[in-house]
């Protein structure tokens, strides 16, 4: 009876050791970090040190009572909150993270959080970026400011399908929000939906305050769509800077293509040249099919598949 006690007691203590620690591979992650950021001069200077000792030593729970109280204690310290934000990173406990900084409630107007969102930026690290970002929408008066800031992340990531659901979620609260449909009528050209394109193109006439540059997603939708009429009067129409856009000179000049028998080039020209003067590479005659054969080809293809 004794002997299945202390074997008992034994297996017990182990389990509660491991039970304790990490995988090996958190282990390996913590004890080999080089992005822990030290502090000198500092009241925060200590705290932080002994936080990041425990971390690579695998001293969880320590570290985490540490870390809390020299926020707590040392609120504006922005290494302090990169800090912490890197240890429940390297964990991957990103709930409890975001938990902490719901209940902090950080002020809108926090000088902290944005320097703090402005390092990350900064440094790349973007996916702990993100994690403070979708902690922050959780946050009165951060939810827009978070949500567009995420829509951004993954519209220029290639996750559409996430970027969508940001800037939806600005639409349901700012119905006319400027950049979120912006986004949105970007999105749609991705995904080659023409007539939603249309719609954002039409509320974009209306809610442009600052960004003029609309007229490219009503040409675009346009030619996509054969109305070549009418997306020749959108070309026509649009602001220097917008026409001075490589990709906007792209569809103005496949529009007279694929709708005039011996397009003239007159109108693009000084738009092409600008675009040239910014640094775009491609030669004038390689960009403007001519009556050359070659050019002859270039339209005729270029018909046959719009006809």
């Amino acid at each position: 009876m004794k002997f299945r006690i202390l074997n008992i007691l034994y297996f017990s203590f182990i389990l509660f050791l491991l039970g304790c620690r990490y995988p090996i591979a958190k282990q390996d992650e913590l004890e080999s970090d080089s992005l822990f950021l030290e502090i000198t001069g500092s009241p925060a200077t200590d705290c932080n040190a002994e936080g990041i000792k425990l971390s690579k030593a695998i001293q969880l729970d320590q570290a985490e009572v540490v870390w809390d109280k020299c926020i707590q204690t040392n609120p504006n310290e922005v290494a302090v909150h990169l800090n912490r934000l890197r240890f429940y990173f390297l964990l991957d406990e990103y709930e409890l993270f975001k938990q902490k900084v719901s209940k902090e409630a950080p002020s809108r107007s926090s000088v902290t959080y944005t320097s703090v969102l402005k390092e990350l930026e900064v440094r790349l690290r973007n996916e702990e970026r993100v994690i403070l970002l979708d902690a922050l929408s959780r946050v009165k008066g951060w939810e827009l400011y978070s949500y567009e800031e995420l829509a951004n992340y993954y519209l220029q990531t290639g996750n559409f399908a996430y970027a969508e659901g940001y800037f939806n979620q600005i639409l349901e609260v700012v119905p006319f929000h400027e950049n979120a449909l912006y986004g949105m009528a970007e999105i749609q050209v991705q995904k080659s939906n023409w007539y939603s394109l249309l719609d954002y193109a039409k509320s974009l006439e209306v809610a442009a305050k600052k960004n003029k540059e609309f007229h490219f997603y009503y040409l675009k939708a346009n030619f996509e769509l054969g109305r070549y009429e009418e997306a020749l009067k959108w070309a026509e129409s649009a602001p220097s800077s917008e026409k001075s856009q490589i990709s906007f000179l792209e569809v103005w000049r496949d529009t007279l293509l694929v709708s005039k028998d011996y397009p003239r080039w007159d109108h693009l020209l000084p738009y092409y040249r600008k675009a040239v003067e910014n640094g775009y590479a491609v030669p004038e005659s390689a960009f403007f099919p001519t009556l050359s054969k070659e050019g002859k080809d270039v339209r005729k293809a270029s018909r046959s598949g719009r006809s």
